[in-house]
Formats: structure tokens, sequence, C-alpha cells
């Protein structure tokens, strides 16, 4: 017979149990006292919150980079804090700053698969199909299957028939990619050096006009990503820091040119305790060179004149040894703040603060022994940090960028007393913004000469000589950015011991 889902004839229905609407048994709620909120409730599930499309995110950000010439560093940092897994931190990093490191090669290889080429496709589709074509090209680690799905998905957020567009191009792209690259290492030329190495074809055609042979080295050392290096403050801190560094577990290695200046080898310094304590700030060693060719006499008072964020101050303090005749002046105010603190953090609190707008009216008599002048630049020599300068900067803003150093270095020549000394700098290696200010300041002032450079033992093989007292730091000769030192005095005076 069949069985019935009913109650059986004859039978009296078995009673229904019914939960209360609270979800708490009848006998718990009827016991005295009640029960405690949550206590018998079932616990509820919920659906963890969907991973968000890396490379969509990718492409946003290199909108905000290559069109709108935000900071790579800013505009990353502030997306990865909203992000909760680690992993998907870095791979947002490397998917925004290694597309911006290979731009040339990515658009040549995109414009070999496609008819329309990526200056007719539309921009946020081009932006995706870059960070799509760098996991395919330049990745090992992410197969191509899954750069391609996720790229495609992205487009179809912006148009729902962009995705076969996109599909098509980096198949192609994962089909071609042993010639796309055997192609790149055996392009000829300035255009070649461009493609393999990152950089604008207006840079390559300057440094194969100016370095020769030596030009593609200077572009290949430029296109490293940088390393992260420190400085202790003194003997005592650099003995007291090491050992708590080490204990975290960062690995450093000592520079040898530079007394109490390391590489970190592995690890965030600014997480450390170390950092914390203050007991080093982290700084380029290129960034040290110019307050360690300034000649500062004992008990002189020295200026700095465009100091923020401070490292050439700091660095100048720990060689002098008196922070109360040492002035460092800026004209942004928020990045005067953010130095105080730093100053503060690294036990400097008698330095002198100045918000000055150089070149204009500046709140300053003169009389100083020494005038350092590390002036606003293209920071063309910082690209192994900075990769995103190389699309922000064209040829025809060094010549405006020169321009404005010259009327700065003629304001700060006026503050130098007779026989004290000038030092100007910038991290850029390009003749408008460095030898040209310099030869312009000393064509119209015959009270300054060029001063001999006395660079440190260990450190003077690094600088590359362009003249008396004027010499760069090439990134080629030496992994740290690209920099450029002079040094004048002004005559007159009677010469003073220096420290």
């Amino acid at each position: 017979m069949p069985r019935s889902d009913g109650p059986s004839k004859g039978r009296s229905p078995r009673p229904v149990l019914r939960r209360p609407a609270s979800g708490v048994p009848r006998s718990s709620r009827n016991a005295p006292g009640g029960v405690k909120p949550g206590e018998g409730r079932r616990p509820v599930s919920r659906p963890a919150p969907p991973r968000r499309n890396l490379r969509a995110l990718a492409a946003r950000l290199l909108e905000e980079i290559l069109g709108a010439n935000q900071s790579l560093k800013g505009v990353v940092q502030r997306e990865q804090a909203r992000l909760t897994r680690e992993d998907d931190r870095a791979l947002l990093r490397e998917l925004v700053a290694g597309p911006v490191r290979t731009l040339p090669f990515l658009d040549w290889a995109i414009k070999e698969c496609t008819a329309r080429g990526p200056e007719r496709t539309q921009r946020e589709l081009l932006h995706i199909l870059r960070v799509g074509a760098y996991q395919i090209l330049c990745l090992d680690r992410i197969p191509a299957y899954a750069a391609v799905h996720e790229c495609v998905e992205a487009a179809k957020s912006l148009n729902p028939g962009a995705g076969g567009f996109v599909n098509g191009i980096l198949r192609s792209l994962s089909e071609k990619r042993g010639s796309l690259l055997d192609a790149r290492i055996h392009f000829p030329g300035a255009e070649g050096a461009a493609l393999r190495n990152g950089a604008p074809l207006w840079l390559a055609l300057r440094y194969e006009r100016r370095f020769g042979e030596q030009g593609e080295a200077l572009l290949r050392a430029l296109a490293e990503p940088a390393s992260t290096s420190i400085l202790f403050m003194g003997t005592g801190a650099e003995a007291r820091g090491l050992p708590i560094l080490e204990r975290q577990g960062f690995k450093l290695t000592a520079e040898a040119a530079l007394p109490l200046t390391y590489r970190v080898d592995s690890g965030n310094p600014a997480d450390s305790e170390a950092f914390a304590l203050g007991l080093f700030y982290v700084m380029d060693p290129a960034s040290q060179i110019p307050a360690l060719l300034l000649p500062v006499p004992r008990g002189g008072r020295v200026l700095d004149l465009c100091a923020a964020p401070g490292g050439k101050t700091i660095r100048l303090a720990l060689r002098t040894g008196d922070e109360r005749r040492l002035v460092a002046a800026d004209r942004n105010r928020r990045r005067l703040r953010q130095m105080a603190q730093n100053l503060r953090r690294l036990g400097f609190p008698f330095i002198r603060l100045v918000a000055a707008e150089a070149p204009g009216p500046l709140p300053f008599t003169g009389g100083w022994d020494g005038v350092l002048v590390d002036a606003p630049c293209s920071s063309l020599g910082t690209l192994r940090r900075n990769p995103e300068i190389r699309w922000q900067t064209t040829e025809a803003d060094l010549a405006r960028h020169g321009a404005r150093q010259g009327r700065l270095l003629s304001a700060a020549a006026d503050l130098v007393k007779p026989g004290g000394h000038l030092l100007y700098s910038v991290c850029s290696i390009e003749p408008e913004e460095t030898l040209d200010p310099v030869q312009a300041l000393l064509a119209t002032r015959s009270d300054f000469v060029p001063e001999a450079l006395k660079a440190p033992e260990a450190l003077e093989p690094l600088l590359e000589p362009a003249g008396v007292g004027r010499a760069f730091v090439l990134p080629s000769k030496v992994p740290w950015d690209g920099f450029f030192v002079a040094l004048l005095k002004r005559k007159g005076g009677r010469a003073k011991g220096s420290s």
C-alpha cells in the first residue's frame, strides 16, 4: 500500500511542536530569570563579501596616474588601505606599478595585435588591456587564462560589448608572447632602448646623444625598482637599532661609502620598533651627499633653503653636532609640519623651521656661512622609486624648471657671507637643471667661483666629475638616485676650520 503522508485512520494526530517566535525553547523562556540575550539562538551565517576585481581597480588607478598626473604611491596606498588581504594589496601594487614601468612595450605589443591601435582605443579599455598585457607578457605566476578572464569582466563593467574585444586581443598576446619578447630584445636604436627599459622616446634619444652606448645602461638602471635605505642617528642609535631590526626579521646591508647607512633587503623598516624609537631616518644614499659636501666652519651658521621633508637637514645636524645654528626653510607649510614631527621623533627639537617662499622675498639677511639649495626639479633622477614621473614630464618642462632654479640660486647667493659657501643640488641629471643654472649664476656673479669638492675617500669614486666643484651621481654607476651637486664659494672673508 502506498504510504500516506497524513495521520492514519483511527489514530489521534500527533501534536505539532512549534518553536516560539523568539527562537528560544519554551522551557527556557519560562525558566526563572528567563535567558540571557543570544542564549539558545542559532548563529546567523552571512556570505563573505565578494572580492573586488583588482584588474578593474588597477586600470582606474592607471587613469589617475597617467591621465591626472597623480602620485603612484599615493593612489595605490589609498586603495590598499581598503583591501583586507595582504596578497591583494601586493598584487594591486604590481598591477599598477608594472604597467607604468613597461608602458612602451605594452602599447607596442597591443598595437601588434589590433588594427585599431592604442591611440584609437577608449582610454578606460586601453588601461584594462595594459593591465592584462603586463600580466601575460611580464609575469609568470599568474596563469594567462585568469588574467584574460578578470580583464574581460572588467571590460564588461564598462560596456557589455567590450568583453569580446578585450578577450580577442589578450588571447592574441598570449599566443604571440614568445615572439613579442624576442622582438623586444632585438629592437634597434633609441626606440628599442625605450621599449626594453620603459622610457619615453624623447628620454631615450636624449641619453643616446649624450652618453652614447652607455645611454641604455643608464635607462636600464633607472628602470630597476629602488631599494630602501636608512640612516641611523649616530653610532649609539646604530648599536641600539641593528639588534632590534635583526630580531624583527629585517635584513640589512651596510653601505660601504656612507657611515651609519644601510640598505634594507627585506621588510618595511617604517613598521619596526626601531623606527618608532627614532633611531633612524629613511632616505636614499644619494640624498645625503649635498649635506656631506657643504663645508661647515666650526660655530658657523647654516641655512637649508629647500629643506622639506628634512633628510639633508638631519644629515647636517648629525655632521655638525650643533642643531641650534641650523635653520631649515621651505615654502610648503604642510611639509614643514611633517618635518617638525620627524625632527621631534629623531631627537632634534632645536632646529629652527621657517616658512619661506623662495625665490621670492626671503625673511633672512645675509651672513650665512653655508647655504644649501636642494632645488625643486623634474625629479627624473628618482625614476627607480617614482616611475610615473617619466610620463608626467616632457622635455620642454626641463627648461622651465631650469629657469626657476636659476632664480632660486640667485636669491640664495645673496645670503652667503664673503668666504662662505653655496651648495646647489637636484635629484636630476639633465643639463637644463644642473650645469646650466650654475653656469648662469657664475656668468652674472663675479663674486662666486667654483670650489673643489672634498668628498669622503669612500664616496669620491662614486661621483662622476663635471668640472671644478661639480659632479653627478649616475644610477648606472652606483644603485642610488640620480643626483647633481655644485659647490660655489663667495670671494672674500677669512677661512675657518670646517667640521
